[in-house]
Protein backbone atom coordinates (compact mmCIF):
# COMPACT_ATOMS: atom_id res chain seq x y z
CA UNK A 1 0.00 0.00 0.00
CA UNK A 2 2.87 2.21 1.01
CA UNK A 3 4.59 1.36 -2.54
CA UNK A 4 1.46 2.16 -4.48
CA UNK A 5 0.86 5.32 -2.79
CA UNK A 6 4.94 6.29 -3.68
CA UNK A 7 4.33 5.32 -7.61
CA UNK A 8 1.09 7.69 -7.29
CA UNK A 9 3.15 10.45 -6.19
CA UNK A 10 6.26 9.69 -8.71
CA UNK A 11 3.16 9.27 -11.36
CA UNK A 12 2.06 12.94 -10.68
CA UNK A 13 5.36 14.58 -10.05
CA UNK A 14 6.53 12.68 -13.43
CA UNK A 15 3.98 14.34 -15.54
CA UNK A 16 4.09 17.58 -13.81
CA UNK A 17 7.94 17.57 -14.63
CA UNK A 18 7.68 16.30 -18.39
CA UNK A 19 4.37 18.92 -18.91
CA UNK A 20 7.23 21.59 -18.19
CA UNK A 21 9.28 20.05 -21.43
CA UNK A 22 7.98 21.33 -24.21
CA UNK A 23 9.66 18.76 -26.42
CA UNK A 24 7.49 16.13 -24.25
CA UNK A 25 4.73 17.51 -23.14
CA UNK A 26 2.36 16.26 -25.63
CA UNK A 27 -0.81 14.30 -24.59
CA UNK A 28 0.04 10.79 -26.08
CA UNK A 29 3.56 11.02 -24.56
CA UNK A 30 2.16 11.58 -21.35
CA UNK A 31 -0.43 9.16 -21.31
CA UNK A 32 2.11 6.85 -22.29
CA UNK A 33 4.04 8.13 -19.76
CA UNK A 34 1.12 7.42 -16.96
CA UNK A 35 0.11 4.23 -18.42
CA UNK A 36 3.24 2.77 -17.80
CA UNK A 37 3.69 3.83 -14.04
CA UNK A 38 -0.11 2.55 -13.52
CA UNK A 39 1.19 -1.18 -15.32
CA UNK A 40 4.17 -1.06 -13.05
CA UNK A 41 2.01 -0.41 -9.88
CA UNK A 42 -0.16 -3.10 -11.08
CA UNK A 43 2.59 -5.72 -11.39
CA UNK A 44 3.84 -4.89 -8.32
CA UNK A 45 0.46 -5.39 -6.69
CA UNK A 46 0.12 -8.65 -8.54
CA UNK A 47 3.32 -9.56 -7.22
CA UNK A 48 2.42 -8.26 -3.73
CA UNK A 49 -0.77 -10.25 -4.08
CA UNK A 50 0.66 -13.79 -4.99
CA UNK A 51 3.02 -12.88 -1.98
CA UNK A 52 0.16 -11.85 0.91
CA UNK A 53 -2.66 -14.37 0.12
CA UNK A 54 -0.82 -17.11 2.11
CA UNK A 55 -1.95 -14.57 4.76
CA UNK A 56 -5.40 -16.05 3.48
CA UNK A 57 -3.67 -19.95 4.50
CA UNK A 58 -4.77 -21.04 7.94
CA UNK A 59 -2.60 -23.50 10.22
CA UNK A 60 -2.62 -26.92 8.69
CA UNK A 61 -2.66 -28.39 12.68
CA UNK A 62 -5.54 -25.57 13.53
CA UNK A 63 -8.15 -28.07 16.22
CA UNK A 64 -11.20 -26.37 14.58
CA UNK A 65 -10.49 -27.52 11.25
CA UNK A 66 -12.41 -30.72 11.98
CA UNK A 67 -15.41 -29.17 12.38
CA UNK A 68 -18.14 -28.30 9.97
CA UNK A 69 -18.38 -24.59 9.50
CA UNK A 70 -14.23 -23.83 9.96
CA UNK A 71 -14.03 -26.31 7.56
CA UNK A 72 -16.01 -24.90 4.73
CA UNK A 73 -14.30 -21.46 5.30
CA UNK A 74 -10.90 -22.44 5.30
CA UNK A 75 -11.58 -24.91 2.09
CA UNK A 76 -13.11 -22.03 0.16
CA UNK A 77 -10.14 -19.56 1.62
CA UNK A 78 -7.79 -22.14 0.25
CA UNK A 79 -9.67 -22.41 -2.98
CA UNK A 80 -9.11 -18.92 -3.50
CA UNK A 81 -5.45 -19.67 -2.96
CA UNK A 82 -4.20 -22.16 -5.18
CA UNK A 83 -6.15 -20.12 -7.67
CA UNK A 84 -3.96 -16.79 -7.07
CA UNK A 85 -0.99 -18.80 -6.88
CA UNK A 86 -0.80 -20.76 -9.75
CA UNK A 87 -2.50 -18.13 -11.96
CA UNK A 88 -5.24 -20.57 -12.78
CA UNK A 89 -7.94 -18.21 -12.72
CA UNK A 90 -10.22 -21.17 -13.56
CA UNK A 91 -10.00 -22.34 -10.60
CA UNK A 92 -11.29 -19.65 -8.61
CA UNK A 93 -14.14 -20.11 -6.64
CA UNK A 94 -17.23 -18.16 -8.14
CA UNK A 95 -20.32 -18.50 -6.19
CA UNK A 96 -23.51 -16.88 -4.16
CA UNK A 97 -23.30 -17.61 -0.30
CA UNK A 98 -26.36 -19.45 -0.50
CA UNK A 99 -24.49 -22.00 -3.03
CA UNK A 100 -21.55 -22.26 -0.53
CA UNK A 101 -21.07 -25.54 2.08
CA UNK A 102 -20.73 -22.81 4.54
CA UNK A 103 -24.29 -22.40 4.33
CA UNK A 104 -25.64 -26.30 4.18
CA UNK A 105 -23.66 -26.97 6.97
CA UNK A 106 -25.79 -23.97 8.77
CA UNK A 107 -28.71 -26.47 9.16
CA UNK A 108 -26.31 -29.40 10.66
CA UNK A 109 -26.82 -30.31 14.14
CA UNK A 110 -23.26 -29.33 14.69
CA UNK A 111 -23.22 -26.05 13.91
CA UNK A 112 -26.29 -25.35 15.07
CA UNK A 113 -25.29 -26.56 18.91
CA UNK A 114 -21.78 -24.14 18.06
CA UNK A 115 -24.43 -21.08 17.20
CA UNK A 116 -27.25 -21.98 19.28
CA UNK A 117 -27.12 -17.82 19.81
CA UNK A 118 -29.54 -16.46 17.52
CA UNK A 119 -27.67 -13.33 17.07
CA UNK A 120 -24.19 -14.54 16.76
CA UNK A 121 -25.96 -17.14 13.96
CA UNK A 122 -27.20 -14.01 11.81
CA UNK A 123 -23.54 -12.46 12.46
CA UNK A 124 -21.63 -15.23 10.80
CA UNK A 125 -24.29 -15.58 8.39
CA UNK A 126 -24.51 -11.48 7.21
CA UNK A 127 -19.99 -11.80 7.44
CA UNK A 128 -20.03 -15.42 5.43
CA UNK A 129 -22.28 -13.30 2.46
CA UNK A 130 -19.73 -10.25 2.48
CA UNK A 131 -16.52 -12.09 1.90
CA UNK A 132 -18.47 -14.30 -1.24
CA UNK A 133 -19.15 -10.56 -2.34
CA UNK A 134 -15.96 -9.67 -1.81
CA UNK A 135 -14.50 -12.78 -3.41
CA UNK A 136 -16.84 -12.46 -6.02
CA UNK A 137 -15.28 -8.75 -7.05
CA UNK A 138 -11.96 -9.96 -6.41
CA UNK A 139 -12.19 -12.04 -9.10
CA UNK A 140 -14.03 -9.60 -11.55
CA UNK A 141 -10.57 -7.30 -10.89
CA UNK A 142 -9.00 -10.38 -11.88
CA UNK A 143 -10.12 -10.88 -14.79
CA UNK A 144 -9.76 -7.66 -16.06
CA UNK A 145 -5.96 -7.55 -15.20
CA UNK A 146 -6.77 -5.12 -12.47
CA UNK A 147 -4.04 -6.11 -9.96
CA UNK A 148 -4.50 -2.94 -7.97
CA UNK A 149 -8.03 -2.73 -7.22
CA UNK A 150 -7.66 -6.77 -6.35
CA UNK A 151 -4.98 -6.32 -4.11
CA UNK A 152 -7.25 -3.77 -2.50
CA UNK A 153 -10.16 -5.68 -2.49
CA UNK A 154 -7.78 -8.83 -1.05
CA UNK A 155 -6.73 -6.72 2.30
CA UNK A 156 -10.87 -6.50 3.03
CA UNK A 157 -11.04 -9.95 2.13
CA UNK A 158 -8.53 -10.77 4.86
CA UNK A 159 -9.85 -8.72 7.32
CA UNK A 160 -13.12 -10.31 6.82
CA UNK A 161 -11.95 -14.08 6.78
CA UNK A 162 -9.98 -13.53 10.16
CA UNK A 163 -12.92 -12.30 11.75
CA UNK A 164 -14.72 -15.52 10.76
CA UNK A 165 -12.06 -17.21 11.63
CA UNK A 166 -11.70 -15.70 15.51
CA UNK A 167 -15.74 -16.08 15.92
CA UNK A 168 -16.10 -19.66 14.94
CA UNK A 169 -12.84 -20.44 17.10
CA UNK A 170 -14.55 -18.65 20.03
CA UNK A 171 -18.13 -20.66 19.13
CA UNK A 172 -16.29 -23.90 18.75
CA UNK A 173 -13.77 -23.38 21.52
CA UNK A 174 -17.09 -22.61 23.80
CA UNK A 175 -19.42 -25.40 22.17
CA UNK A 176 -16.73 -28.11 22.75
CA UNK A 177 -15.00 -27.58 26.17
CA UNK A 178 -18.32 -28.54 27.49
CA UNK A 179 -19.98 -30.48 25.33
CA UNK A 180 -22.15 -32.92 27.08
CA UNK A 181 -23.50 -29.85 28.46
CA UNK A 182 -24.24 -28.10 25.74
CA UNK A 183 -25.20 -30.71 23.67
CA UNK A 184 -28.38 -31.25 26.46
CA UNK A 185 -28.64 -27.51 25.48
CA UNK A 186 -28.47 -28.08 22.22
CA UNK A 187 -31.56 -30.85 22.46
CA UNK A 188 -33.72 -28.27 24.65
CA UNK A 189 -32.84 -25.51 21.92
CA UNK A 190 -34.33 -27.94 19.42
CA UNK A 191 -37.67 -28.88 21.44
CA UNK A 192 -39.89 -26.78 18.89
CA UNK A 193 -38.50 -28.16 15.75
CA UNK A 194 -40.72 -29.94 13.29
CA UNK A 195 -37.92 -32.42 12.55
CA UNK A 196 -37.97 -35.86 14.74
CA UNK A 197 -35.27 -36.14 17.09
CA UNK A 198 -33.38 -39.02 18.68
CA UNK A 199 -31.29 -39.12 21.57
CA UNK A 200 -28.94 -42.07 22.52
CA UNK A 201 -26.61 -42.80 25.42
CA UNK A 202 -23.26 -45.12 24.10
CA UNK A 203 -21.80 -47.02 27.22
CA UNK A 204 -18.83 -49.59 27.78
CA UNK A 205 -20.17 -52.30 29.71
CA UNK A 206 -18.49 -53.51 32.74
CA UNK A 207 -15.99 -50.27 32.58
CA UNK A 208 -14.52 -50.26 36.16
CA UNK A 209 -13.81 -54.05 35.96
CA UNK A 210 -11.91 -53.95 32.84
CA UNK A 211 -10.02 -50.44 34.42
CA UNK A 212 -9.71 -53.15 37.46
CA UNK A 213 -8.30 -55.86 35.50
CA UNK A 214 -6.63 -54.28 32.24
CA UNK A 215 -5.66 -51.08 33.87
CA UNK A 216 -7.20 -47.50 33.53
CA UNK A 217 -4.22 -46.55 30.79
CA UNK A 218 -4.67 -49.41 28.54
CA UNK A 219 -8.48 -48.98 28.53
CA UNK A 220 -8.25 -45.33 27.65
CA UNK A 221 -6.28 -46.48 24.20
CA UNK A 222 -9.01 -48.71 23.76
CA UNK A 223 -11.55 -46.15 24.52
CA UNK A 224 -9.95 -43.61 22.22
CA UNK A 225 -9.43 -46.44 19.45
CA UNK A 226 -13.63 -46.60 19.71
CA UNK A 227 -14.06 -43.10 20.00
CA UNK A 228 -12.28 -43.16 16.27
CA UNK A 229 -14.93 -45.83 15.03
CA UNK A 230 -18.05 -43.85 16.08
CA UNK A 231 -16.75 -40.05 14.97
CA UNK A 232 -15.61 -42.26 11.56
CA UNK A 233 -19.64 -43.74 11.44
CA UNK A 234 -20.76 -40.15 12.01
CA UNK A 235 -18.47 -38.08 9.74
CA UNK A 236 -20.14 -38.45 6.38
CA UNK A 237 -23.76 -38.75 8.46
CA UNK A 238 -23.09 -35.13 9.92
CA UNK A 239 -25.81 -34.05 7.65
CA UNK A 240 -28.21 -35.23 10.38
CA UNK A 241 -25.88 -36.93 13.53
CA UNK A 242 -24.38 -35.02 15.92
CA UNK A 243 -21.47 -37.33 18.66
CA UNK A 244 -20.38 -36.16 21.88
CA UNK A 245 -17.94 -38.08 24.44
CA UNK A 246 -19.20 -37.09 27.92
CA UNK A 247 -17.35 -36.52 31.03
CA UNK A 248 -16.71 -39.79 31.55
CA UNK A 249 -16.25 -42.74 28.84
CA UNK A 250 -20.28 -42.28 27.73
CA UNK A 251 -20.91 -40.85 24.45
CA UNK A 252 -24.12 -39.17 23.19
CA UNK A 253 -25.53 -38.88 20.19
CA UNK A 254 -28.39 -36.54 18.76
CA UNK A 255 -30.44 -37.76 15.28
CA UNK A 256 -32.15 -35.40 13.33
CA UNK A 257 -35.50 -35.76 10.75
CA UNK A 258 -35.06 -39.99 10.67
CA UNK A 259 -38.04 -42.29 10.91
CA UNK A 260 -38.27 -44.71 14.22
CA UNK A 261 -37.04 -47.52 11.63
CA UNK A 262 -33.88 -45.57 10.65
CA UNK A 263 -33.10 -44.30 14.39
CA UNK A 264 -33.46 -47.93 15.53
CA UNK A 265 -30.99 -49.13 12.55
CA UNK A 266 -28.19 -46.54 13.80
CA UNK A 267 -28.27 -48.05 17.13
CA UNK A 268 -27.44 -51.23 15.76
CA UNK A 269 -25.28 -49.75 13.11
CA UNK A 270 -23.36 -48.18 15.74
CA UNK A 271 -23.60 -51.19 18.56
CA UNK A 272 -21.97 -53.07 15.78
CA UNK A 273 -19.31 -51.24 15.01
CA UNK A 274 -17.87 -50.75 18.55
CA UNK A 275 -18.58 -54.49 19.98
CA UNK A 276 -15.96 -56.63 19.20
CA UNK A 277 -12.26 -57.56 20.79
CA UNK A 278 -9.65 -55.51 20.64
CA UNK A 279 -5.96 -56.29 20.89
CA UNK A 280 -3.87 -55.25 24.07
CA UNK A 281 -0.39 -56.41 24.65
CA UNK A 282 -0.78 -59.53 22.93
CA UNK A 283 -4.33 -60.62 24.07
CA UNK A 284 -8.11 -59.86 23.32
CA UNK A 285 -9.94 -57.58 25.11
CA UNK A 286 -13.79 -58.17 24.71
CA UNK A 287 -15.77 -54.51 24.22
CA UNK A 288 -19.44 -55.18 24.90
CA UNK A 289 -21.32 -51.59 24.84
CA UNK A 290 -24.91 -50.88 26.08
CA UNK A 291 -27.28 -48.04 24.03
CA UNK A 292 -30.23 -46.83 24.95
CA UNK A 293 -32.01 -44.30 22.85
CA UNK A 294 -35.41 -42.15 23.18
CA UNK A 295 -37.42 -40.31 20.60
CA UNK A 296 -37.74 -36.46 22.39
CA UNK A 297 -41.16 -35.81 21.04
CA UNK A 298 -41.91 -32.29 19.98
CA UNK A 299 -42.57 -29.81 22.77
CA UNK A 300 -41.09 -31.89 25.66
CA UNK A 301 -39.81 -30.05 28.23
CA UNK A 302 -37.20 -31.99 29.34
CA UNK A 303 -34.00 -30.28 31.70
CA UNK A 304 -30.42 -31.47 30.84
CA UNK A 305 -30.64 -33.35 34.31
CA UNK A 306 -34.04 -34.98 33.84
CA UNK A 307 -33.06 -36.41 30.36
CA UNK A 308 -30.23 -37.82 31.80
CA UNK A 309 -31.77 -39.16 34.45
CA UNK A 310 -33.87 -41.21 31.71
CA UNK A 311 -31.18 -42.31 29.63
CA UNK A 312 -29.20 -43.26 32.33
CA UNK A 313 -32.67 -45.25 33.63
CA UNK A 314 -32.83 -46.35 30.06
CA UNK A 315 -29.31 -47.65 29.83
CA UNK A 316 -29.83 -50.09 33.01
CA UNK A 317 -32.98 -51.70 31.29
CA UNK A 318 -30.53 -52.36 28.17
CA UNK A 319 -28.33 -54.34 30.25
CA UNK A 320 -31.24 -56.47 30.93
CA UNK A 321 -31.91 -57.15 27.59
CA UNK A 322 -30.48 -59.45 24.99
CA UNK A 323 -29.65 -57.10 22.50
CA UNK A 324 -27.81 -54.81 24.90
CA UNK A 325 -30.21 -52.08 23.97
CA UNK A 326 -33.13 -50.26 25.01
CA UNK A 327 -34.70 -47.65 22.18
CA UNK A 328 -37.80 -45.92 23.33
CA UNK A 329 -39.86 -45.49 19.98
CA UNK A 330 -42.74 -47.13 19.65
CA UNK A 331 -45.83 -46.12 21.95
CA UNK A 332 -46.00 -49.11 24.38
CA UNK A 333 -42.63 -48.42 25.12
CA UNK A 334 -43.28 -44.56 25.75
CA UNK A 335 -45.68 -45.74 28.06
CA UNK A 336 -43.79 -47.49 29.91
CA UNK A 337 -41.58 -44.91 30.12
CA UNK A 338 -44.43 -42.58 31.12
CA UNK A 339 -45.56 -45.12 33.88
CA UNK A 340 -41.51 -45.06 35.38
CA UNK A 341 -41.38 -41.57 35.76
CA UNK A 342 -43.98 -41.24 37.51
CA UNK A 343 -43.44 -43.28 39.48
CA UNK A 344 -39.63 -41.85 40.59
CA UNK A 345 -41.73 -38.27 40.58
CA UNK A 346 -43.25 -40.16 43.79
CA UNK A 347 -40.02 -42.08 44.90
CA UNK A 348 -38.75 -37.91 44.74
CA UNK A 349 -41.85 -37.18 47.00
CA UNK A 350 -41.39 -39.95 49.23
CA UNK A 351 -37.69 -39.56 50.01
CA UNK A 352 -38.43 -36.01 50.48
CA UNK A 353 -40.87 -37.27 53.29
CA UNK A 354 -39.07 -39.65 54.98
CA UNK A 355 -35.79 -37.14 55.42
CA UNK A 356 -38.16 -34.00 56.09
CA UNK A 357 -39.33 -36.47 59.31
CA UNK A 358 -35.83 -38.01 59.73
CA UNK A 359 -37.45 -41.11 58.89
CA UNK A 360 -34.37 -43.68 58.56
CA UNK A 361 -32.89 -46.25 60.22
CA UNK A 362 -29.68 -47.26 60.12
CA UNK A 363 -27.58 -50.88 59.88
CA UNK A 364 -24.45 -52.22 60.47
CA UNK A 365 -22.46 -54.16 58.43
CA UNK A 366 -19.68 -56.30 60.34
CA UNK A 367 -16.07 -56.09 59.32
CA UNK A 368 -13.95 -59.29 60.41
CA UNK A 369 -10.18 -59.86 60.95
CA UNK A 370 -9.50 -62.55 58.18
CA UNK A 371 -6.86 -64.41 60.35
CA UNK A 372 -9.41 -64.64 63.43
CA UNK A 373 -12.90 -64.13 62.19
CA UNK A 374 -13.24 -62.13 64.81
CA UNK A 375 -15.29 -59.24 64.59
CA UNK A 376 -13.42 -55.80 64.17
CA UNK A 377 -15.58 -53.10 63.24
CA UNK A 378 -19.05 -52.18 62.04
CA UNK A 379 -19.88 -49.85 59.06
CA UNK A 380 -22.44 -47.64 59.34
CA UNK A 381 -25.19 -48.32 56.24
CA UNK A 382 -28.52 -45.89 55.80
CA UNK A 383 -31.77 -47.48 55.02
CA UNK A 384 -34.92 -46.11 54.53
CA UNK A 385 -38.18 -47.89 55.46
CA UNK A 386 -40.87 -48.30 53.09
CA UNK A 387 -44.67 -47.87 54.20
CA UNK A 388 -44.44 -51.90 55.18
CA UNK A 389 -41.64 -51.60 57.81
CA UNK A 390 -39.09 -52.85 54.87
CA UNK A 391 -35.84 -51.54 55.00
CA UNK A 392 -34.77 -49.86 51.18
CA UNK A 393 -31.39 -49.73 50.70
CA UNK A 394 -28.76 -46.73 50.11
CA UNK A 395 -28.72 -47.65 46.35
CA UNK A 396 -32.55 -47.60 45.70
CA UNK A 397 -32.81 -43.88 47.00
CA UNK A 398 -29.06 -42.17 47.45
CA UNK A 399 -28.75 -40.27 43.79
CA UNK A 400 -32.22 -39.28 44.56
CA UNK A 401 -30.80 -37.72 47.47
CA UNK A 402 -28.16 -36.30 45.96
CA UNK A 403 -30.42 -35.06 43.53
CA UNK A 404 -32.41 -33.05 46.05
CA UNK A 405 -29.38 -31.74 47.69
CA UNK A 406 -30.12 -33.57 50.72
CA UNK A 407 -27.18 -35.19 51.31
CA UNK A 408 -25.51 -32.98 53.73
CA UNK A 409 -28.89 -33.42 56.32
CA UNK A 410 -28.77 -37.19 55.61
CA UNK A 411 -24.60 -36.99 56.92
CA UNK A 412 -26.08 -35.27 59.74
CA UNK A 413 -29.21 -37.42 60.52
CA UNK A 414 -26.83 -40.56 60.39
CA UNK A 415 -24.51 -38.76 63.24
CA UNK A 416 -27.37 -38.10 65.17
CA UNK A 417 -28.93 -42.23 65.06
CA UNK A 418 -25.07 -43.20 65.62
CA UNK A 419 -25.53 -41.79 68.90
CA UNK A 420 -28.80 -43.39 69.81
CA UNK A 421 -27.19 -46.46 69.21
CA UNK A 422 -24.30 -46.04 71.19
CA UNK A 423 -24.84 -47.90 74.24
CA UNK A 424 -25.86 -50.88 71.91
CA UNK A 425 -22.80 -50.54 69.68
CA UNK A 426 -20.12 -50.04 72.70
CA UNK A 427 -20.85 -53.75 73.47
CA UNK A 428 -20.64 -55.15 69.87
CA UNK A 429 -16.99 -53.03 68.87
CA UNK A 430 -15.11 -49.71 69.46
CA UNK A 431 -14.45 -49.24 65.53
CA UNK A 432 -17.32 -47.92 63.58
CA UNK A 433 -16.34 -46.86 59.82
CA UNK A 434 -18.72 -44.28 58.25
CA UNK A 435 -19.50 -42.56 54.98
CA UNK A 436 -19.38 -39.68 54.56
CA UNK A 437 -19.92 -37.24 51.48
CA UNK A 438 -17.60 -34.82 50.10
CA UNK A 439 -20.48 -32.04 50.08
CA UNK A 440 -20.72 -32.45 53.84
CA UNK A 441 -16.89 -32.16 54.49
CA UNK A 442 -17.00 -28.69 52.55
CA UNK A 443 -20.15 -28.06 54.94
CA UNK A 444 -18.84 -25.37 58.12
CA UNK A 445 -22.51 -26.07 59.40
CA UNK A 446 -22.23 -29.95 59.09
CA UNK A 447 -18.41 -29.76 60.73
CA UNK A 448 -19.18 -28.37 63.53
CA UNK A 449 -22.04 -31.13 64.38
CA UNK A 450 -19.08 -33.15 63.61
CA UNK A 451 -16.94 -32.55 66.39
CA UNK A 452 -19.90 -32.54 68.49
CA UNK A 453 -20.46 -36.10 67.64
CA UNK A 454 -16.62 -36.91 67.92
CA UNK A 455 -16.53 -35.68 71.26
CA UNK A 456 -20.02 -37.33 72.51
CA UNK A 457 -18.17 -40.93 70.93
CA UNK A 458 -15.48 -40.67 73.55
CA UNK A 459 -14.66 -44.04 73.72
CA UNK A 460 -14.97 -45.18 70.07
CA UNK A 461 -12.21 -44.96 67.05
CA UNK A 462 -14.36 -43.37 64.09
CA UNK A 463 -13.20 -44.25 60.64
CA UNK A 464 -14.53 -41.86 58.07
CA UNK A 465 -15.01 -43.30 54.68
CA UNK A 466 -14.01 -41.33 51.25
CA UNK A 467 -12.81 -41.60 47.61
CA UNK A 468 -9.25 -40.59 47.74
CA UNK A 469 -9.73 -37.91 44.86
CA UNK A 470 -12.19 -36.19 48.00
CA UNK A 471 -9.35 -36.88 50.49
CA UNK A 472 -7.07 -34.80 48.52
CA UNK A 473 -9.66 -32.20 47.94
CA UNK A 474 -10.93 -31.66 51.43
CA UNK A 475 -7.19 -32.33 53.15
CA UNK A 476 -7.19 -29.15 55.21
CA UNK A 477 -10.44 -29.57 56.87
CA UNK A 478 -9.24 -33.87 57.46
CA UNK A 479 -6.29 -32.24 58.83
CA UNK A 480 -7.88 -29.80 61.31
CA UNK A 481 -10.48 -33.07 62.29
CA UNK A 482 -7.13 -35.13 63.12
CA UNK A 483 -5.25 -32.52 64.73
CA UNK A 484 -7.95 -32.01 67.08
CA UNK A 485 -9.49 -35.63 67.84
CA UNK A 486 -7.13 -38.42 68.31
CA UNK A 487 -9.96 -41.00 67.74
CA UNK A 488 -10.92 -40.18 64.09
CA UNK A 489 -9.02 -42.28 61.20
CA UNK A 490 -9.76 -41.73 57.32
CA UNK A 491 -10.48 -44.41 55.05
CA UNK A 492 -10.00 -44.91 50.72
CA UNK A 493 -13.19 -46.62 49.63
CA UNK A 494 -13.71 -48.49 46.99
CA UNK A 495 -9.92 -48.55 45.95
CA UNK A 496 -8.82 -50.58 43.19
CA UNK A 497 -11.57 -49.56 40.90
CA UNK A 498 -9.13 -47.98 38.10
CA UNK A 499 -9.43 -44.84 39.22
CA UNK A 500 -6.89 -44.70 42.29
CA UNK A 501 -3.75 -42.97 42.01
CA UNK A 502 -0.65 -45.09 43.40
CA UNK A 503 0.62 -40.98 44.52
CA UNK A 504 -2.24 -40.27 46.17
CA UNK A 505 -2.83 -43.17 48.66
CA UNK A 506 1.73 -42.82 49.58
CA UNK A 507 1.32 -38.73 49.74
CA UNK A 508 -2.04 -39.41 52.35
CA UNK A 509 -0.22 -42.31 54.04
CA UNK A 510 3.02 -40.54 54.40
CA UNK A 511 0.71 -37.21 56.10
CA UNK A 512 -0.71 -39.79 58.58
CA UNK A 513 -4.35 -38.88 56.78
CA UNK A 514 -5.09 -42.47 55.70
CA UNK A 515 -5.23 -45.77 57.32
CA UNK A 516 -7.18 -47.89 56.21
CA UNK A 517 -7.91 -49.00 52.03
CA UNK A 518 -10.89 -50.40 51.16
CA UNK A 519 -10.86 -52.93 48.51
CA UNK A 520 -13.36 -52.66 45.77
CA UNK A 521 -15.52 -55.93 45.74
CA UNK A 522 -15.52 -55.90 41.69
CA UNK A 523 -11.82 -57.09 42.43
CA UNK A 524 -12.57 -59.27 45.62
CA UNK A 525 -14.91 -61.38 43.57
CA UNK A 526 -12.90 -62.08 40.50
CA UNK A 527 -9.98 -63.38 42.57
CA UNK A 528 -11.29 -67.09 42.51
CA UNK A 529 -11.05 -67.17 39.04
CA UNK A 530 -8.78 -64.36 37.82
CA UNK A 531 -5.44 -64.86 38.65
CA UNK A 532 -4.90 -61.32 37.60
CA UNK A 533 -7.44 -59.96 39.86
CA UNK A 534 -5.42 -61.46 42.38
CA UNK A 535 -1.97 -60.46 41.26
CA UNK A 536 -3.69 -56.87 42.19
CA UNK A 537 -4.87 -57.51 45.16
CA UNK A 538 -1.84 -59.41 46.61
CA UNK A 539 0.22 -56.01 45.22
CA UNK A 540 -2.63 -53.82 47.28
CA UNK A 541 -1.61 -55.81 50.56
CA UNK A 542 2.15 -55.42 49.93
CA UNK A 543 1.45 -51.72 49.58
CA UNK A 544 -0.64 -51.57 52.44
CA UNK A 545 1.90 -53.46 54.59
CA UNK A 546 5.00 -51.01 53.49
CA UNK A 547 3.04 -47.95 54.17
CA UNK A 548 1.96 -49.00 57.14
CA UNK A 549 -1.76 -48.92 56.62
CA UNK A 550 -4.89 -51.96 57.05
CA UNK A 551 -6.74 -52.88 54.48
CA UNK A 552 -10.10 -53.75 54.29
CA UNK A 553 -11.61 -56.50 51.26
CA UNK A 554 -15.34 -55.76 50.09
CA UNK A 555 -17.41 -58.39 48.55
CA UNK A 556 -16.72 -61.57 50.38
CA UNK A 557 -18.84 -64.45 48.96
CA UNK A 558 -17.40 -67.48 49.80
CA UNK A 559 -14.36 -68.98 52.50
CA UNK A 560 -11.87 -69.86 49.69
CA UNK A 561 -11.94 -66.14 48.83
CA UNK A 562 -11.16 -65.65 52.65
CA UNK A 563 -8.40 -68.27 52.87
CA UNK A 564 -6.70 -66.89 49.93
CA UNK A 565 -7.38 -63.17 51.53
CA UNK A 566 -5.66 -64.66 54.60
CA UNK A 567 -2.92 -66.14 52.42
CA UNK A 568 -2.01 -62.90 51.00
CA UNK A 569 -2.09 -60.96 54.09
CA UNK A 570 -5.01 -58.76 53.55
CA UNK A 571 -5.63 -57.87 57.38
CA UNK A 572 -9.89 -57.45 57.95
CA UNK A 573 -12.82 -58.51 55.22
CA UNK A 574 -16.80 -58.06 55.21
CA UNK A 575 -19.20 -59.55 52.85
CA UNK A 576 -22.58 -61.76 52.47
CA UNK A 577 -20.61 -64.61 53.20
CA UNK A 578 -19.17 -63.29 57.08
CA UNK A 579 -22.25 -61.48 57.35
CA UNK A 580 -25.16 -59.56 55.83
CA UNK A 581 -25.81 -55.89 57.09
CA UNK A 582 -28.28 -56.29 60.38
CA UNK A 583 -29.63 -53.98 63.08
CA UNK A 584 -27.19 -53.49 66.03
CA UNK A 585 -29.48 -55.52 68.22
CA UNK A 586 -29.22 -57.93 65.42
CA UNK A 587 -25.10 -58.04 65.69
CA UNK A 588 -24.88 -57.28 69.78
CA UNK A 589 -27.16 -61.17 69.44
CA UNK A 590 -24.80 -62.88 67.27
CA UNK A 591 -22.04 -61.65 69.10
CA UNK A 592 -23.25 -63.32 72.62
CA UNK A 593 -24.14 -66.53 70.99
CA UNK A 594 -20.64 -67.25 69.91
CA UNK A 595 -19.25 -66.14 73.24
Amino acid sequence: VVILKNLDMVKIKLVERLSMEEELSSKEYLLKVKNYVEELENLIARVYLKKDIKHLKDNEKNIFKKYLLYSAHSNFAERIIKAIENDDISAYPIEASTECDFHKYLSYPESIMACMDANLCMYIEKLHEVIHKIANTIFVFLINRRYVDAYMAFKELLDNMLKMSKTLSELYFIAFSDAEGNFFKLVEYLEDTEKSKFVYLIDIRNLKSLNSIYGEKNINKILKEIQKKLFDYVEPRKEYLLLVRGTTATFYMLALGLTPQQAEEVAKEVKGIIDGEYPLNGSEVKISTVVAMLEIEKYTDNSKDELIRILLHLKEEAKKEPSEMKLIVDQQAKEELRKWLVQKYQNTAFVRHKLSNKEIELVFQPIFETDTKQLFAVETLVRIPDDNGRLIPAGVFIDTIYELGLITKLDEFVLEKIEEKKDILSKITPNIFINVSSASMNSYAFLDKLGSFIENMEGFHIYFEITEQKLLEDVDNIKKILQEFKNVSFAIDDFGTGYSSLKTVVDLAEGKILKILKIDGSLIKDIATKEFSKKVVKTISLLTQNLGIDAVAEFVEDEYILDTLRQIKIKYAQGYYLSKPKRAEEILVMKLNQL
